[in-house]
């Protein structure tokens, strides 16, 4: 069995069990396996960083994320989709990623408005939703797709485009739909 979708944490999650019982292969790729001089990114076509990456109480995640920032790249460069997942920290912890985005953790409830439309914007299929935060920068090349729906529109998903590949950043602290994972790993 081929599978489609990498989860990078440092331990099994429910996650994985939610992804798998929507019918999706998936499999955790630990900091030891992501480090491992002969690991590759090769067969995959969904890399998923949840929620908490960045805060020491839920992970260890980031250091081997940043470590391995460049195998990241390239696996986005050359068609991959990179789903990343609010850091719950207010550290600089998206500083691995090819592109700048900054983040402000603030738990909360909140309406959504959509900004532009895009497949992305599938991710929840509701009108509210839980955030662990926004994004208050967003580079040039990111195109804000979803924002809370307030007088601040603040962001809560962001895509860019980077080589032949999309990173999608969000601060939905929420699984994903089956419609969003399915586009992203079968194209439908």
């Amino acid at each position: 069995m081929k599978v489609e979708i990498a989860l990078l944490w440092d331990k099994d999650t429910l996650f994985r069990k939610y992804l798998i019982d929507k019918g999706f292969t998936c499999e955790i790729v630990m900091p030891s396996t992501l480090s491992a001089p002969f690991f590759s990114f090769t067969g995959y076509k969904l890399v998923i960083v949840p929620a908490g990456f960045g805060n020491e109480l839920y992970s260890g995640m980031l250091k081997a994320l940043r470590a391995n920032s460049v195998l990241i790249k390239d696996f986005v460069k050359m068609g991959g989709t990179l789903l990343v997942s609010g850091a719950l920290s207010n550290k600089d912890a998206y500083n691995w990623l090819p592109i700048k985005i900054e983040y402000v953790m603030e738990k909360g409830r909140v309406k959504i408005a959509v900004v532009k439309k895009h497949k992305a914007g599938g991710i929840v299929e509701k009108e509210e939703c839980m955030c662990d935060g926004y994004f208050s920068e967003v580079e040039a090349d990111g195109e804000v797709i979803l924002r809370e729906k307030d007088k601040e529109r603040k962001a809560i998903l962001v895509v860019s485009e980077y080589g032949a590949g999309v990173i999608i950043a969000t601060t939905i602290h929420e699984y994903p739909s089956e419609g969003f994972i399915a586009y992203f790993v079968e194209g439908e």
